[in-house]
């Protein structure tokens, strides 16, 4: 009998092709689309409404601080998202901008999407305000700014000459989403601790901790807020 060969997924940084359906993004997914036109552009953020294959994929209309982005029929973008552990990103042009029931836009289908493989822990730069404590529901020992984040862990930058906590401390930060805002609460191990200045070159000490056990919403909030700063960094 002939032995068969898995094949392997995409390495990091590796391209392939595949179809729509193969990335199998859902509604509520993040989309961002960015103006195929010459000069700078801001890359605007729209959430998925619907697949119609081979129509058409509906997403919601593009917002800036509140208000609608002006979107004509015909536009061309280049639109990423992010699927499990790849980024793709494929062209599409605006086939019909809908104001009713509410704003709405049908992007065209590809016929296919470019997958690159991103790093298997999905970090994230940020700067996020988080309170530390010695223990569950126990006392704060202070304070300090989360600048990357993962599901899995995140490095916290607090003042240098802080009370470094032993094997384990205690977090809670607050995680805004959309419209979604939510308190984390987690135990974490410590596993690194390093003198670094801060980004306004400050001395500070970097904490590098491995959250403990997560719920799936808390999960599930971390990730999309990974996937959203990433979408902004993605070139």
């Amino acid at each position: 009998m002939t032995a068969h060969k898995t094949r392997p997924g995409p390495a990091p940084g590796l391209e392939k092709t595949a179809t729509l359906d193969e990335v199998k993004l859902m509604p509520g997914d993040a989309l961002q689309l960015q103006p195929l036109v010459e000069g700078p552009q801001e890359r605007l953020t729209v959430r998925i409404i619907g697949v119609m294959k081979p129509k058409s994929v509906l997403v919601t209309a593009p917002m800036i601080d509140g208000k609608l982005i002006f979107v004509r029929d015909g536009q061309p973008f280049l639109v990423r998202a992010f699927s499990g552990l790849n980024v793709c990103a494929f062209k599409a042009k605006v086939l019909k901008a809908q104001h009713a029931p509410f704003p709405y836009l049908h992007l065209s289908y590809p016929e296919t999407v470019q997958l690159m493989r991103i790093r298997k822990a999905v970090r994230a730069r940020v700067q996020i305000i988080a309170a530390l404590y010695d223990r569950a529901g126990g006392r704060q020992i202070g304070a300090g700014r989360i600048v990357d984040l993962s599901v899995g862990g995140a490095r916290i930058q607090v003042p240098r000459g802080f009370p470094v906590p032993g094997e384990q401390v205690y977090l809670a930060f607050k995680i805004r989403l959309d419209d979604i805002e939510e308190i984390v609460e987690t135990s974490a191990a410590m596993r690194s601790v390093a003198d670094e200045d801060d980004e306004e070159g400050r001395p500070a000490t970097a904490l590098g901790v491995q959250f403990g056990e997560l719920n799936p919403q808390q999960r599930l909030l971390i990730m999309n807020l990974v996937y959203q700063y990433l979408l902004k960094e993605t070139d």
